[in-house]
């Protein structure tokens, strides 16, 4: 690391090392996030689930995932703004706020290409604009743009897996809920490893 990088930290904390308390936090206010999410937004599929859905349920998840880097990062309030614009323009595209819709088809083998794509997709929208937060706060910040990639483009397939998986087994579109569980579950535990390590190396 070059000594002339700069980084800044809120005035009320020291730089530290992050532990995996903070992953485990990460992981369940995340998850929280999401279940909190569904009391303003029905899973469906597209085109239903757009714009308006996404700014609401990105502001919900940047809104708990914030209570864990309130006192970690600097402007850590722009998260939440950062969650809210990022979903909206996932939203407004052609994917949909794909945190929130199952895929149309039942075939397993679509499920995992479409969803390791759009995931994919995804990851880089989400992890470019919380790269602007977190950009001089961590070390070799890009890797979080890399790092978002990676976990929506596992994530999201294994979660569109499973979603089909447990809807056909049980006939019930609860199983399509239970399939993006697993989605932000996997998302949440692979961020937070890249968040813990890329701040921990500073």
């Amino acid at each position: 690391m070059s000594l002339t990088k700069l980084y800044y930290h809120p005035s009320h904390t020291k730089p530290q090392k992050i532990r995996w308390g903070f992953w485990l936090q990460w992981i369940f206010f995340t998850v929280v996030g999401f279940f909190l999410s569904l009391i303003f937004i029905e899973v469906g599929v597209r085109p239903y689930i757009g714009a308006l859905s996404g700014a609401i349920g990105g502001g919900v998840i940047g809104l708990t995932q914030w209570l864990v880097l309130r006192n970690l990062i600097f402007r850590s309030k722009w998260w939440v703004v950062v969650s809210i614009v990022s979903w909206l323009l996932i939203g407004a595209s052609s994917l949909g706020a794909l945190g929130w819709i199952a895929p149309r088809t039942e075939q397993i083998w679509l499920r995992l290409f479409h969803g390791f794509i759009n995931g994919a997709i995804v990851g880089g929208i989400l992890g470019l604009g919380q790269w602007f937060v977190l950009r001089k706060q961590i070390y070799q910040e890009d890797l979080w743009v890399i790092a978002n990639i990676i976990a929506w483009a596992i994530g999201l397939p294994l979660g569109w897996l499973v979603g089909g998986l447990v809807y056909g087994a049980i006939g019930l579109f609860i199983g399509e809920v239970i399939g993006l569980f697993v989605t932000w579950f996997f998302v949440a535990a692979i961020t937070g490893i890249a968040l813990m390590r890329l701040y921990s190396d500073r």
